[in-house]
């Protein structure tokens, strides 16, 4: 077998299980489930192995074998391509409920367009009684099917035997390794910001479905792309909305996952919408990531649309920046990711800011600077107490971190942390990049 790793793709109708079978293989809850049908809705990749043979699970939307139009027939389009690049597809029914109509018009599509490349498998067979009666699957043409419990795991262990045997025998379906050196970059953003059409316009291809209804993206999505040669990995996520906006549990956990993927991440992309503007929810988006200590930058989609002259851009940025400071140091671009214009500026910003966060300053120079600004503007006493500033130096590592050693260093107020990091801003270029300080009390001679 080569380095590349098999897909092994659930399909079915919707609401058969599909989502929790998958989180139960993975062995962690990577997709959302909800008893809603059409939750899923693009493809959904997550790396695991059986046996010591790794292999990429992915994750479809329900499909509905006679959509013609709207969400139903782009989860179709979605499921299709999952069905080419297979090597291997679980084709999932509800035992409880028995063969319908739907599985009928799906099984024959299977048989067509992935003979010998499919297992039949029969969810909530966890009671005899269902385990007694999935004899009537054999009508769908897939021979003995195998009967499972996604919810409680029954069988779970035997489908992937039957996954691995066939896997070995099979030499299609393969997926790319992602390279340990690949940029990850997060897409985030209010819903109908455009992130899944900047995801789509970079990719080239629609890997994932773009609607104008607010949501469409329910989990995070991750997609190889080679730029110039260079691994990055785009991750689509769900649109961040505020607590009083969620409604549901199914956004609530698309939440959730949109937070995981700024962790994954190396760089994030804030999308926001030029016509809504930038708001509290995007300043609170742009603090996430700066806490979670990641690179930023910050798109304005749409902005083919915009009324514009010459200094429209500039006269925008300059009246955010008193009202949120945190943007002043993140590179702004003007996009619009449905007509392509200066979207490939998106990956080449991701990229210099990657290398703003790997910069290091000579420890000579970093120390002058600081005692420069230090006696410029002493910090103020705490009651009788001083805090006095003994000296400076960065930290090897993926990002800028500086420790400060003083005395009574548990006193440093949050405004002088500001004035430190807005300095050490102005006078190298971390565009883009979180910094972050660390006060300590000074060594002790030996």
């Amino acid at each position: 077998m080569s380095n590349d790793k098999p897909i092994v793709a659930i399909v079915g109708r919707p609401n058969v299980g599909k989502s929790c079978l998958f989180n139960r293989i993975v062995g962690r809850k990577a997709a959302v489930v909800d008893d809603m049908a059409g939750v899923t809705r693009d493809r959904h990749y997550q790396e695991t192995s059986w046996n010591g043979m790794p292999f990429l699970m992915a994750d479809t939307g329900g499909m509905v074998p006679n959509a013609k139009s709207g969400m139903t027939h782009e989860i179709l389009k979605q499921v299709d391509r999952a069905i080419q690049e297979s090597a291997l597809l679980i084709f999932l029914v509800d035992g409880k409920i028995g063969p319908v109509d739907e599985d009928l018009l799906i099984a024959r599509r299977l048989l067509k367009e992935a003979p010998g490349r499919v297992i039949l498998a029969v969810n909530k067979a966890e009671s005899e009684t269902v385990r007694n009666e999935s004899g009537a699957f054999f009508s769908l043409g897939f021979g003995e099917p195998v009967g499972v419990s996604a919810l409680h795991g029954t069988n779970v262990g035997n489908l992937l035997d039957k996954v691995q045997n066939v896997i070995r025998r099979s030499k299609t379906g393969r997926a790319p390794v992602i390279p340990p050196d690949a940029v990850k970059i997060a897409i985030l953003g209010r819903p109908n910001a455009g992130k899944s059409s900047l995801t789509n316009k970079l990719l080239r291809q629609e890997r994932m479905i773009v609607d104008a209804v607010p949501g469409t993206t329910r989990d995070s999505i991750d997609s190889l792309l080679m730029y110039d040669g260079k691994p990055v990995v785009l991750i689509d996520t769900a649109g961040l909305r505020r607590k009083s906006q969620v409604h549901d549990d199914v956004e609530h956990y698309a939440n959730l996952r949109a937070l995981e993927s700024i962790k994954r991440a190396d760089i994030c992309v804030l999308m926001v919408d030029a016509f809504a503007g930038f708001g509290e929810q995007e300043l609170k988006i742009l603090t996430k990531i700066y806490e979670f200590h990641k690179g930023a930058v910050v798109c304005f989609n749409k902005w083919d649309l915009v009324k514009k002259d010459t200094k429209t851009f500039y006269r925008l940025i300059a009246g955010l920046a008193p009202k949120y400071p945190e943007i002043k140091y993140a590179p702004c671009l003007t996009i619009s990711a449905l007509t392509g214009q200066r979207v490939n500026l998106v990956i080449e910003t991701a990229f210099t800011v990657r290398q703003h966060m790997q910069t290091k300053i000579p420890s000579a120079e970093l120390r002058d600077s600081f005692f420069q600004w230090v006696k410029k503007k002493p910090h103020p006493f705490s009651g009788s107490k001083e805090v006095r500033f003994l000296g400076i130096k960065q930290i090897p590592g993926g990002l800028p971190v500086f420790r400060i050693f003083a005395q009574n260093h548990n006193l440093v107020q949050k405004a002088y942390e500001r004035y430190l990091i807005n300095n050490i801003y102005n006078t190298w270029d971390f565009t883009g990049s979180p910094l972050l300080l660390s006060f300590r009390r000074p060594a002790k001679p030996e």
